[in-house]
């Protein structure tokens, strides 16, 4: 069966909508292959001549990529956290397409705090959207059981629709058959994956590597995989919702002129597309450039993003040229925004590597996790993109610990980990750095604030 995407009119007074296939990949738990098989479909899918959107529970930059790739196209972030509902069921009509998958995060019911299902967490999306789940559940070590799960995960929140289930890491022939006679009559199976080892992803610290550093060939070994042991049709049909249009959006005002550069490489590659977005339909010119290897733009104010500086701290060290303009230009005046990698830019050092110096203190990568989760913030004193006061959410996710820091705190955390003693967003008079990750769609007036800096300058 082929999706449809035809246009039904319900009523003159009512919007418009659209009928689709839109489903989340949820799992049991983290680590049963929600990534993979979601790469694998969007692939496949595309193969088959679908216009394939991609979407992402939750705040990862890294699955997202992966994401663009197979779609070719950007996958959007979807997070009950920092977002606001308004804004993900927006974000989520604008861009949908013939096909739409939903990347869970963790668990289906696992979110911002330990309440099942509550923000944050895939169920909680999966209901707001009002689109079913796929649960993805690994099979190794289960037979008879995998029923009981699989019951268990369906009732436990009647008002989630499901769809069916896709039972990974399945190891011989029987052992699918013993799956498939204990899910008889629970749900529907709509693929048995074998366990596979040589199709698979390398990891480092921050988790899968990005897109930029994976070999097509592995694309076409999950695509392959899902082609040959998933019935897409069924799940097409299984999948069909109906999506209203998109509201119109307001108009911003312009900022005519203004250019910002966004520092764009293997480095400094985490940036929600909507961050960019809400630069653009402000009317600023987005310049990006690489401070791995290019020379600085002639710009009016920076953005530079979160990635994985500490791995090319050499090369960032060896293009002196760029981080003496980059200093000169911050020092006459240019407003610059540095999230995350972009924070241990701005130190002295990083891995005993020369950085900006923009704020004394240096920056070392460690082999433990030092902050991971949801932030939530109140803004201290005035700085770049947030009035005394003003509370907001992000979140972090960082390996590194920064020491030494001579610098005003711009933030308090009531909710995470920070810099120092749950403090976070060190700043001057135009700069703000911090490990704080921030989507531009639940803090909409901090990136205007950002861009009127940009234009008073």
């Amino acid at each position: 069966m082929q999706a449809t995407s035809s246009v039904v009119e319900k009523d003159k007074n009512k919007s418009m909508t659209s009928i689709s296939s839109a489903f989340a990949v949820a799992g049991t738990h983290s680590g049963v292959g929600k990534t993979t098989l979601a790469i694998g479909l969007v692939s496949a899918f595309r193969r088959r001549g679908y216009d394939v959107q991609p979407f992402k529970a939750g705040p990862d930059f890294i699955d997202t990529s992966l994401h663009t790739l197979a779609a070719g196209k950007p996958s959007r972030n979807l997070d009950t956290f920092m977002m606001s509902r308004s804004a993900v069921i927006q974000s989520f009509r604008k861009n949908t397409s013939k096909v739409n998958i939903v990347e869970g995060v963790m668990g289906l019911f696992d979110g911002a705090s330990a309440a099942a299902g509550g923000q944050g967490s895939t169920s909680h999306l999966a209901k707001l959207l009002d689109i079913p789940i796929v649960l993805v559940v690994d099979a190794s070590g289960l037979a008879g059981s995998v029923s009981a799960l699989v019951h268990g995960y369906m009732t436990f929140d009647p008002s989630l629709k499901f769809a069916g289930v896709i039972l990974n890491r399945v190891g011989s022939e029987r052992h699918r058959e013993l799956l498939e006679e204990a899910l008889r009559g629970v749900t529907t199976v709509f693929g048995v994956i074998p366990r596979d080892e040589a199709v698979k992803i390398p990891e480092r610290h921050l988790g899968l590597f990005m897109a930029h550093e994976v070999d097509r060939t592995v694309l076409n070994g999950y695509s392959k995989l899902v082609e040959e042991n998933i019935d897409m049709d069924s799940l097409l049909e299984a999948t069909e919702v109906e999506i209203p249009d998109a509201e119109p959006e307001s108009q911003l005002r312009a900022v005519d002129g203004v250019r910002i550069g966004v520092a764009m490489d293997e480095a400094f590659c985490f940036y929600y597309p909507e961050n960019l977005d809400i630069l653009r339909d402000f009317g600023a010119e987005v310049v990006p450039f690489s401070p791995l290897r290019d020379a600085l733009p002639d710009v009016d104010a920076f953005y530079i993003g979160g990635g994985y500086p500490e791995l090319y701290a050499e090369q960032l060290e060896e293009n002196g040229s760029l981080r003496e303009a980059l200093v000169d230009a911050i020092r006459h005046g240019s407003p610059l925004y540095a999230e995350c990698g972009g924070l241990l830019y701005c130190l002295e050092q990083l891995e005993d590597k020369e950085m900006l110096g923009l704020f004394k203190g240096s920056a070392k990568l460690t082999n433990r996790l030092h902050a991971v989760g949801y932030v939530e913030a109140v803004a201290v004193a005035d700085n770049l993109l947030f009035q005394k006061g003003a509370r907001f959410r992000g979140h972090e996710f960082h390996y590194s610990t920064v020491n030494g820091v001579m610098a005003k705190f711009a933030y308090e955390l009531l909710k995470g980990v920070g810099i120092k003693s749950k403090k976070d967003g060190i700043f001057r008079e135009n700069v703000l750095a911090s490990y704080t990750h921030l989507h531009a769609s639940g803090n909409e007036k901090a990136f205007i604030r950002f861009l009127e800096a940009a234009a008073a300058r």
